[in-house]
């Protein structure tokens, strides 16, 4: 389906610095005006689902059984303004000659975006309605300003012995995210300015290709909503960190630090008028005029902690090279707003989000990484020897977690399916070990460990309870250089990607259900040698 996105940012900037004594004083502003322009199809032209309930959802489709169907239509084009307002002052005070302290505050107000025109409308809780937005108490925007983003800096560098090879640093901040935009579109989701239909086939109601979206179908769904918590929250980071350096020689650096963040009131989504889980055929939803009621709300959390060192040697002999290592851990409720079937997210149970708080999709326990770059020591009067270096960038690490859940489409819970398709997925119950002693491609975990719950009730299993397979990557590369003259040169490079030629697969089927499920079906780029030549004037 055609989209097209277009924004236009007006910009005003100045910064001022100011020095006297031991202080730098740095004061700045930045203005800014957003205006976002887009066409969305979104599936006008309709969608058909084949997930496979027989087996091969390849021969479903050739026997003409789509699981699922659905047309949604946008009124197009849709426009969103909104302007950004930050200020900042910052003092580095040289206290002593082997102490620095920097106190900084930045103040962040971004209004709410907003269509010039009020061509919007939202689901108004008190009315329980779909009420257009500037009229009747309710927000252009769907959602109030935030006007307390007020984002404290503070750091200290201390070099505690007399020849100045120790350093120690500290730190804390608070960083917003005025990112999210993307969720304003959210105000063109609802009629009269948005119509979706979903279609469900059953044995008494089938649905066909040559028909796929009928007019006059009985298992007809209503259509969604979409919601702003009234006082959304900007997001926000906390960071703290601290580090401790040693200077090794002449160009050479180890460091070891610890670094930890915590997100709060991350935008985050559920649905409000999930029906709750039953076995009952006709379980009607809280307001059943609605199917989901997605609200985007500032409830989400995260907090990262890790480990970190790392080895710098600076250019000495022909050689630099940086070697790091991060041992850490992730944890989120959701770590992503638009998401995949097999990775949602819409927590399981809207009226449980704790019930979704696990490792971060993202969480990489172990991740080794090596650069480096050598000029050979060959003699220089030999123009087929001179001019060759040799780098290279290795990486090494633990695998991502994943999250087993029950087939797209499926309502095992009975709670009623999401108007969007990458909404909300049911998982299984966990019922043994799901990790097995020799994990391989055609049996990456232990698939008996997960049974399809009773209709009409959650799963028991976790989210992101699961890790998939590490990564592995060894690139290097040979680059010859010749000058032709002054100014020109010659460079012939040959490139060797995956050296080794590791296999570094792909997450596994994670879907209760599938012929496939729990083996690796796919896997990354093998070896890959590529040559060049290049000039350079």
């Amino acid at each position: 389906n055609p989209q097209r996105n277009t924004a236009n940012i007006y910009e005003l900037i100045d910064s001022a610095g100011w020095a006297r004594g031991g202080h730098l004083l740095k004061f700045g502003v930045d203005v800014r005006r957003l205006q976002h322009n887009a066409f969305a199809d979104v599936e006008s032209r309709g969608l058909l689902e084949f997930v496979g309930f027989t087996g091969n959802a390849l021969a479903e489709m050739l026997q003409d059984v789509p699981s699922v169907t659905a047309v949604a239509r946008l009124d197009n084009p849709q426009h969103l303004r909104t302007q950004s307002y930050n200020f900042y002052a910052q003092d580095t005070w040289r206290a002593r000659p082997n102490l620095t302290l920097t106190l900084g505050l930045r103040y962040e107000y971004n209004t709410p975006a907003v269509d010039p025109q009020d061509r919007a409308s939202i689901y108004d809780p008190a009315t329980h309605s779909i009420v257009p937005v500037g009229k009747n108490g309710i927000p252009r925007a769907g959602s109030n300003a935030d006007k307390n983003n007020f984002a404290p800096r503070l750091g200290i560098a201390w070099m505690p012995d007399a020849a100045r090879k120790w350093v120690l640093r500290t730190g804390y901040g608070v960083y917003y995210d005025q990112s999210a935009l993307s969720q304003s579109e959210g105000l063109y989701f609802n009629p009269p300015y948005f119509n979706s239909q979903l279609f469900i086939p059953s044995a008494q109601f089938p649905i066909t290709l040559e028909n796929p979206f009928p007019s006059n179908f009985p298992g007809f769904i209503p259509s969604g909503a979409f919601t702003f918590q009234r006082n959304l929250r900007t997001p926000y980071m906390q960071q703290w960190d601290f580090s401790l350096q040693r200077q090794l020689g002449r160009s050479s650096v180890a460091e070891v630090s610890y670094v930890g963040t915590k997100g709060t009131k991350l935008i985050d989504n559920r649905d409000i008028n999930q029906a709750k889980p039953s076995p009952q055929p006709v379980n009607l939803r809280p307001e059943p005029q609605f199917a989901d009621i997605d609200a985007y709300e500032s409830r989400g959390n995260s907090s990262y902690n890790a480990l970190q060192g790392k080895f710098t040697q600076r250019l000495h002999a022909g050689l630099s090279a940086l070697a790091s290592y991060t041992w850490s851990k992730s944890i989120d409720d959701a770590s992503g707003f638009f998401s995949s079937a097999g990775d949602p997210n819409f927590p399981q149970d809207s009226n449980n989000t704790r019930g979704d708080r696990g490792l971060s999709n993202f969480d990489i326990r172990h991740r080794f990484t090596l650069s480096y770059s050598y000029d050979l020591p060959l003699p220089a009067r030999n123009i087929l020897l001179r001019g060759w270096q040799i780098n290279g960038v290795w990486t090494f690490q633990t695998g991502r977690p994943f999250t087993v859940t029950l087939l797209p489409g499926v309502d095992n819970s009975n709670t009623g399916l999401p108007s969007i398709r990458f909404g909300v997925v049911d998982r299984p119950n966990l019922v043994g070990n799901p990790n097995v002693s020799n994990p391989g491609p055609d049996r990456w975990f232990n698939t008996s460990a997960f049974v399809t719950p009773p209709y009409g009730t959650f799963g028991n299993a976790g989210r992101n309870i699961l890790q998939g397979p590490g990564f592995s990557s060894v690139n290097i590369s040979a680059i010859k250089s010749t000058t032709i003259r002054e100014g020109v040169t010659l460079q012939f490079r040959t490139e060797i990607f995956n050296l080794l030629d590791r296999a570094n697969f792909n997450l596994p089927d994670n879907f209760v259900g599938s012929p496939s499920f729990g083996r690796i079906l796919s896997a990354g780029t093998p070896r890959r040698v590529q040559f060049g030549l290049k000039l350079l004037f």
